[in-house]
This record gives C-alpha cells, sequence and structure tokens, in this order.
C-alpha cells in the first residue's frame, strides 16, 4: 500500500521544521543540523570511519566531508588516518565535542518532547517502533544513489 500524498507532504514537513529548529538551536554552539548529528554519531561510536557516518546518516558525501572539515577546524572532533586502509578516515570527540554532547541529546530529546506532545506513552511507544521500521525500509528498498 502506498501512503497517500497527504503522508509524504507530513513526513517532509516534519523533516523541514526539525531541521529548521535543531539548526536554530545548534546556532549558539556555532553549530548546524547535520553538525549536531555528526557530533552525536562520533560521539556514540568513536573511532568511526567517514564512510560509516555517510552510510549510518544518509547523507551525501560531499555534505559529511564539508560539515567534518568545519568540525575538525572548530575543535569538535579529529580525524586520523585508517592503520588498515591509507585512503579511510576515522572521526573521533574531542572535550570540546564531549562537553556539549549532553546539550544535544537533551535538545534532541525536547524536540520529540514537543513533536509528541498530547500523545500517550502508548502511542509514543508504537510510534517509535513504526519510525524504526520506515527507517528499514529506507535501508533495504531505497538504493544509495552512486554519488553516496
Amino acid at each position: 500500500m502506498l501512503l497517500p500524498d497527504k503522508d509524504i507532504a507530513a513526513i517532509l514537513m516534519l523533516y523541514r521544521k526539525i531541521n529548521a529548529w535543531r539548526s536554530e538551536h545548534a546556532a549558539p554552539l556555532g553549530l548546524n543540523s547535520s553538525h549536531v548529528s555528526i557530533i552525536i554519531e562520533t560521539c556514540k561510536n568513536s573511532g568511526i570511519s567517514q564512510n560509516e557516518m555517510v552510510k549510518r546518516l544518509s547523507y551525501e558525501k560531499s555534505v559529511v566531508a564539508k560539515a567534518i572539515a568545519k568540525l575538525i577546524a572548530a575543535g569538535y572532533i579529529t580525524r586520523e588516518q585508517n592503520a588498515k586502509d591509507k585512503r579511510a578516515f576515522n572521526l573521533f570527540p574531542t572535550k570540546k565535542a564531549w562537553d556539549v554532547y549532553p546539550t544535544l541529546i537533551q535538545q534532541g530529546d525536547l524536540c520529540m518532547e514537543l513533536l509528541t506532545d498530547g500523545l500517550t506513552m502508548e502511542e509514543r511507544a508504537e510510534l517509535s517502533l513504526l519510525l524504526e521500521k520506515m527507517v528499514q525500509n529506507t535501508l533495504t528498498k531505497f538504493p544509495l544513489s552512486k554519488s553516496k
């Protein structure tokens, strides 16, 4: 069963609003929404490869590369050449990243709280399960373009 256009429009609106909200709340730290995602993922998976970051976040390689360059310059992450594959790089959080990490997580929690206002705990749990299923569908049914 295909989703009606109104559901796709709703998902796109959620994406735009969440992205704008996240960027607005990260701006005082000199960050934007993609920076937040990369810092969180780097803190959760210290030593993650740049290619794995692209896969996990489903961002274009160029977006990740530019964001990483800015985060390195700003002192949030470091990048080291992979010992086994000299073409690959691994990312590590700095103390500065760890210092902002709790704030970024709290902001994400607040965003989700605002999005799910009025839902029961059961509805929130069901929403979480449904979103996870949708994410899994994107990973299996939406192949990466050649540019990724």
